[in-house]
């Protein structure tokens, strides 16, 4: 309960009391946020998200909720509650196991039918949204705007990365919505195959090659060992609802944009954080992540 109290104020906990009934407040980790918290007594069971700081990212998240809200992919949201200390995001309860949870504790069978529902999740219920040239309050690609001015990146590694994106034709022609950390890190899986994806903050308008690079970066880094078979085997469930072309150069220029999208988040974090974010930029740069694709 202590950082219930360090991120909650009287005031916000007493209005939602008032609208949606007495409820103990229970930490959630495991593909939630880490201030994030069920509302437990709540009927129906709620789940609150806490920013200690203001934050442009919760109404990019509050933004994408609605517009997906029919699919069912996402938890509702109800309402968010704001103060000058910090913002909350009151929205629905959903059932299921961390994607990330489940990869360490099953079977390759179980992850790989894990993998399938990602890849027919992305295509059919995220990037079925076509981006209209109008925002709508959510973020747009930026690629060949990105700045590389950070002072704690290495040169080399700059003209490397602008050498990449420079190949990519980035047209708003190709734009759909696009989570931007997707991934069984931020997914809920259920045992009857019931996908919920978590945590909007850094979704933008921006090509599908955002997302379905992101998977396969994520999964090269993280278990390389499986990588290649599970990748394959996302790809081609997305695919097969989303026909689209792909090519390793392209994907891996999509990765290069995301890592510098996060080096520009953690430019005042510590210095280990940064020196990570280094090596996995040139990791990036230099590996073969997409090798599997034919």
């Amino acid at each position: 309960m202590k950082d219930w109290k360090c991120y909650f104020d009287r005031t916000n906990k007493k209005a939602i009391k008032n609208k949606y009934g007495n409820f103990s407040p229970i930490r959630l980790t495991g593909g939630y946020t880490n201030t994030t918290y069920l509302l437990d007594g709540t009927h129906p069971l709620l789940v609150v998200k806490v920013a200690n700081t203001f934050s442009q990212d919760i109404y990019n998240e509050i933004n994408c909720l609605k517009l997906i809200q029919e699919t069912g992919i996402a938890p509702k949201f109800y309402e968010l509650l704001e103060n000058n200390d910090n913002q909350i995001t009151v929205m629905e309860y959903r059932e299921g196991k961390n994607g990330q949870a489940i990869f360490d504790d099953n079977g390759v069978e179980k992850i790989k039918e894990l993998y399938k529902s990602l890849g027919k999740s992305l295509a059919k219920n995220i990037h079925s949204k076509k981006y209209n040239f109008s925002s709508n309050g959510i973020k747009e690609c930026d690629l060949h705007a990105i700045k590389m001015s950070l002072d704690f990146v290495p040169e080399e590694l700059k003209r490397k990365s602008k050498v990449i994106l420079q190949k990519i034709n980035d047209s708003k022609m190709d734009w759909v919505l696009t989570h931007g950390d997707y991934g069984m890190h931020n997914v809920l899986y259920t045992e009857d195959n019931v996908l919920t994806v978590l945590d909007w903050e850094w979704s933008e308008w921006a090509n599908p090659l955002n997302d379905v690079g992101w998977v396969c970066w994520f999964t090269k880094l993280h278990y390389h060992k499986q990588a290649d078979s599970l990748n394959s085997v996302f790809i081609e469930q997305y695919k097969t609802n989303n026909p689209i072309f792909l090519s390793s150069e392209t994907l891996k220029g999509y990765c290069v944009y995301k890592v510098w999208k996060i080096l520009h988040k953690i430019k005042n974090a510590p210095l280990e954080v940064q020196q990570e974010w280094i090596r996995r930029l040139e990791w990036t740069i230099e590996t073969d992540i997409f090798d599997f694709i034919n």
